[in-house]
């Protein structure tokens, strides 16, 4: 009897073992000149980390980047896997870079592979490459880790334009009160010593219902727009004030938007909250005063608003895009009279009024010692 159970008792007939996997850490998607699809893949060589942890003085890189050129998603992943001796896993896939050739011509049928695939991460990262390829960023060896593809998802975390991340963008696809907005990674080095080693994450892709960008906003517009939209959540800023500048570190950085419908006439009312922290004073004002320090929340509440207020204008006059989210709290709040104007929101987003209200409360002036001011208005 025990020679029996033996014979019927499972075994590791099927076993996967790690040695079999190739790992792929990162995506580029490319148009070719004539047309065709390009896939990059970032596939981790096991042999390197060995090298890298051990300190075996090799200098090589701890990846390969392997291209392949098709018509479909499937066939070009299928092509990188012939060229593989181990099956490739996409499980630690950390990003995905879009080249803007492709982005400007359209990502829905692209996106289509990602939402079938069972073996597609949703939390991996996405991002447009401005006035370049995708393939460039995989190939970039930066000095703080071997994968470009993780150095991406760091920098994004830290460059304060939120965490964009592939289920965020089907989620904004399938919705229209919305539509997507993507990072976008410039490979822009000052010098010879960091070329190919540096990229910087300062822009925002701005994309329209069928998923084709449309255009980007940089700098201030781009942190303004993920504020409205409920992404960013600190920055660092310096504010001009008519006495001097002031350098703060917001916080908790929140949004609420209501909107009204009266008329047939559409109106947004966005309220941005969050809590500052005095970096650097270069005015005369003493902020350890309630007073005073009353009256500097005061003067950049307004600014911060009216600045909002025209990237917005400047987004719905130049794009026509509703990137912050405004129709779908349209929908909440009215779901009757969106029915009407669902299929009419691009149309009707440029024309609505938008009026902003910044409530930034500075909890600490970072002051160890008292503002002393001579004369001359020096300290």
């Amino acid at each position: 009897m025990i020679l029996i159970l033996i014979l019927i008792l499972s075994g590791c007939w099927d076993r996967n073992e790690i040695n079999d996997y190739a790992f792929w850490i990162g995506t580029a998607l490319d148009i070719t000149e004539n047309g065709k699809l390009q896939k990059s893949a970032q596939i981790a060589v096991p042999a390197d980390f060995r090298s890298i942890r051990g300190g075996g003085g090799k200098s090589e890189r701890a990846n390969i980047v392997l291209t392949a050129t098709g018509s479909s998603i499937v066939d070009l992943t299928q092509q990188i896997q012939d060229k593989l001796p181990r099956k490739v896993f996409l499980g630690h896939r950390r990003s995905i870079f879009v080249g803007e050739k492709l982005a400007r011509k359209g990502l829905i049928d692209v996106m289509d592979q990602f939402t079938r695939n069972t073996d597609t991460r949703l939390r991996t990262d996405i991002f447009v490459v401005n006035n370049g390829e995708g393939k460039e960023v995989l190939n970039i060896n930066s000095p703080f880790n071997q994968f470009s593809s993780i150095v991406a998802v760091d920098q994004d975390r830290y460059c304060r334009l939120g965490d964009t991340a592939l289920r965020d963008v089907l989620i904004d696809v399938r919705r229209d009160g919305v539509r997507p907005a993507m990072p976008m990674i410039e490979i822009s080095p000052m010098n010879n010593q960091e070329k190919d080693k540096i990229f910087n994450v300062r822009s925002v892709a701005i994309f329209n219902k069928n998923l084709q960008m449309v255009g980007e906003v940089s700098g201030r517009e781009s942190l303004e727009l993920f504020w409205v939209k409920g992404v960013l959540k600190n920055q660092f800023v310096t504010e001009e004030l008519e006495e001097g500048s002031i350098a703060l570190y917001e916080s908790n950085l929140k949004q609420i938007i209501r909107t009204s419908y009266v008329g047939n006439k559409l109106k947004a009312y966005i309220k941005l909250m969050g809590t500052g922290r005095v970096l650097e004073n270069n005015t005369d004002i003493d902020l350890s005063v309630s007073k005073d320090r009353l009256y500097v929340e005061k003067k950049l509440n307004e600014i911060k608003a009216k600045r909002v207020e025209e990237t917005i204008n400047n987004i719905q006059s130049q794009f026509g895009q509703d990137v912050f989210g405004i129709g779908e709290e349209f929908h909440r709040e009215h779901p009757y009279q969106w029915k009407e104007i669902r299929e009419r929101w691009d149309d009707i987003f440029p024309t609505i009024e938008v009026a902003v209200d910044v409530k930034l409360n500075i909890q600490s002036t970072g002051d160890i010692r008292k503002r002393i001011v001579r004369k001359g208005g020096k300290e």
